[in-house]
């Protein structure tokens, strides 16, 4: 199967020229199809987004500690059809259409293995392209949510109000009556979330945002924040929330410090707090969870679907980061790996022969892996799927 790999990190940044991430910065490997263990499904992938965590792994940044080994391949989330099942736990999903989460991050491929419980079936009317954002972000919105029901909280504050995780949580929070005060950047986005019937939009670079901003927390008594910006907005956010407040900084956009005056430390008894869903999920029960997945399967074509800018093939992995790292609130940028025309018969009447025969397709291979490890042995092409490391978003 075709898989991009990821061969340099980009300490250098993200270059605009297209041309410079094949060869360069990435490579597209031809690897075994994956075989699934007891608790695994393998997945034929027709969609997966780039996400802002993507970014931080390719340059190695996103949790250092556990950074995997190059070359490896990326992605965390995406859709497609289980072609075969590993073991009991997943033969029901065999054929079904599926939103999915993978632990092993290696979705930048024509074929996945994800846990069987990671999987989300998907129906007919929903789009590969919508369900291929099924957990990184409907799941950071819940997160955020229930964080606020922990705390007795009635609003909070969002500092990248424009993105597509913003946009989702202010669609999802007017079904909970909790008030999101969005922070941007531009005009432009602050006529995009009135559009969504947003109530609180403060834009950073009017010249009293500040002033109306600490008037705005102190009347809806606001003492909750989700920072992903870090830098200065970091303190100036906070500076400007009532005593006793936090901010929970859950990225890291502007690859800076965050600042913070210390008074506010010491007088104001305000704190600053990190929010990571892989260890916020650890927290919550099995139960909990699997309802959380319920939640999402049925808000996925609405509150929790995402306006998809763009659509590329692997071999276009220059144009899909470019675009998407010069205007990242722009709508989602996916991957086809199946390629575009494949991918997108596989939406219709069309497509269902084309799952029957990418199943019968994936399972040929996974049933002779011996005789194609012996010839790719001979051929001395073989290259090994490596993974980018701990994504997992369910507890199994």
């Amino acid at each position: 199967m075709k898989a991009l790999q990821l061969t340099k990190h980009f300490t250098e940044g993200f270059p605009r020229d297209a041309s410079e991430y094949l060869d360069n910065y990435f490579v597209i490997s031809e690897v075994d199809v994956p075989k699934p263990s007891s608790s695994e499904v393998l997945v034929r992938v027709e969609r997966s987004p780039i996400n802002p965590a993507d970014l931080s792994g390719l340059k190695g940044t996103y949790d250092a500690s556990r950074r995997p080994e190059l070359p490896f391949t990326p992605g965390a989330e995406g859709s497609g059809v289980v072609v075969s099942s590993g073991g009991f736990l997943g033969w029901f999903l065999v054929g079904k259409r599926v939103a999915f989460v993978c632990p092993k991050g290696t979705v930048w491929a024509e074929y996945a293995l994800v846990p069987a419980v990671n999987c989300i079936s998907i129906t007919p009317e929903t789009s590969f392209d919508i369900a291929a954002s099924p957990c990184v972000n409907p799941m950071t919105v819940l997160g955020f949510v229930n964080t606020a029901y922990d705390g007795g909280h009635k609003s909070m504050v969002h500092t990248a109000g424009a993105s597509a995780l913003g946009k989702m949580l202010i669609k999802y929070c007017q079904t909970k009556n909790i008030d999101v005060i969005a922070v941007v950047r531009r005009d432009e986005q602050v006529e995009e979330l009135k559009a969504l019937g947003a109530k609180y939009i403060f834009n950073t670079s009017e010249e009293n945002w500040k002033e109306e901003f600490k008037a705005t927390c102190a009347e809806l008594n606001c003492t909750l924040a989700f920072d992903a910006v870090a830098g200065d907005l970091t303190g100036q956010v906070l500076h400007n929330m009532p005593k006793n407040s936090v901010v929970k900084v859950y990225g890291g956009l502007s690859e800076k410090p965050c600042v913070i005056p210390p008074s506010d430390f010491i007088f104001q008894n305000k704190r600053v707090e990190g929010f990571w869903l892989v260890e916020y999920i650890k927290t919550r029960s099995k139960a909990k969870l699997f309802m959380w997945q319920r939640e999402i399967a049925s808000l996925l074509p609405t509150v929790f679907a995402s306006s998809i800018a763009h659509v590329y093939t692997l071999e276009e992995v220059g144009t899909a980061i470019s675009t998407y790292t010069q205007n990242m609130s722009g709508g989602k940028i996916l991957f086809a790996p199946q390629g575009l025309d494949k991918a997108e018969k596989g939406e219709g009447e069309e497509g269902k022969g084309k799952e029957k025969e990418g199943t019968e397709e994936a399972e040929k291979e996974t049933e002779e892996p011996e005789k194609k490890e012996e010839a790719a042995t001979e051929e001395g092409e073989k290259k090994p799927l490596a993974v980018s490391g701990d994504i997992n978003w369910i507890k199994e």
